[in-house]
């Protein structure tokens, strides 16, 4: 970037400020959670510390933050990863780079993966059985935007031949949420479902739930979405924000924990730590992915 350009970026941003306005940090509802509550409390943190209002706003879908990004309308962004590849995946440049996640305590099993499972009175009994009882299958999934309950089901579908769902399976429909998407499939109203592990693990922990699914394969684990930041705020003010977010574990606790505590896959996490866009390759290369991944971002760019 040049020194001009640098410049530029700087005065546009002390405008902003200047002229009142307030550093918009976003994310996405989920089920009726806007999680605006739980991102509050990050929002006051970063305004004391940074020196100049941060705001919480929530959209009503992943793809509507999405939007929001492409358009410049949002200066820090919490998106889950699905959300962020399919971003990466648009075309054109979006003014945000994503510069820290959460991480899970180290030796952590079980956090954030995806369980594809079969009612029990379905004869499938593993993964690759699916293919044979596909056309005569129902097939729910969570939700258009969710990691677990739709992205990588559907990887993982397509490392058995079933590369394109809706001509594979007699139905595919959506769930809305991790819940409602495993009772569905307990209840036999559909033969197959994908599920975040976090529900799936509290479904079967209960006694009555024992005969109820059963369970086909088990994800590895999905890296935590990021926090994107806006390429325009100067990099001190970067610099600025990266740190009190690195720091959150131990000058907030209480902000970081409500931040958890609005999505179940970070119930586990103990702290942000500095990421670059690399911090992805190693999930985009599992299960199976390649040119797979890159066909089904493309199914949902829209």
């Amino acid at each position: 970037m040049s020194k001009t350009t640098a410049l530029f970026l700087f005065l546009m941003f002390f405008a902003h400020l200047v002229c009142g306005q307030s550093l918009k940090l976003a994310t996405y509802q989920y089920a009726d959670n806007n999680r605006i509550a739980n991102i509050s409390p990050l929002a006051h943190h970063l305004t004391e510390k940074l020196g100049y209002k941060v705001e919480a706003t929530s959209y009503a879908t992943v793809h509507l933050l999405i939007e929001a990004i492409k358009n410049n309308e949002v200066d820090i962004a919490l998106i889950n990863t699905f959300g962020y590849l399919l971003l990466e995946s648009s075309s054109g440049e979006f003014p945000m780079d994503p510069l820290v996640a959460l991480q899970v305590k180290q030796g952590t099993e079980d956090n954030y993966k995806t369980a594809i499972v079969a009612a029990y009175s379905s004869p499938i009994t593993s993964l690759h059985q699916i293919k044979k009882y596909a056309a005569r299958s129902r097939l729910m999934l969570v939700n258009i935007r969710s990691t677990s309950g739709n992205l990588v089901p559907r990887l993982a579908l397509s490392s058995t031949g079933l590369a394109e769902a809706e001509n594979s399976f007699q139905q595919v429909s959506y769930g809305i949420t991790h819940r409602a998407t495993i009772d569905s499939v307990a209840e036999a109203k559909v033969e197959l479902a994908a599920v975040g592990s976090t529900e799936y693990f509290s479904f079967i922990s209960k006694a009555e739930n024992s005969n109820k699914i059963r369970l086909l394969w088990l994800s590895p684990e999905i890296p935590l979405g990021p926090v994107l930041v806006n390429k325009n705020i100067p990099a001190s003010g970067r610099e600025g924000l990266i740190n009190a977010l690195l720091q959150l574990h131990e000058s907030n606790p209480q902000a970081l924990m409500y931040v958890k505590d609005g999505w179940s896959e970070a119930k586990q996490a103990e702290k942000f730590i500095r990421i670059d866009s690399s911090y992805y390759h190693p999930f985009k290369k599992q299960i199976g992915a390649g040119v797979n991944l890159e066909k089904i971002l493309k199914q949902f760019l829209n």
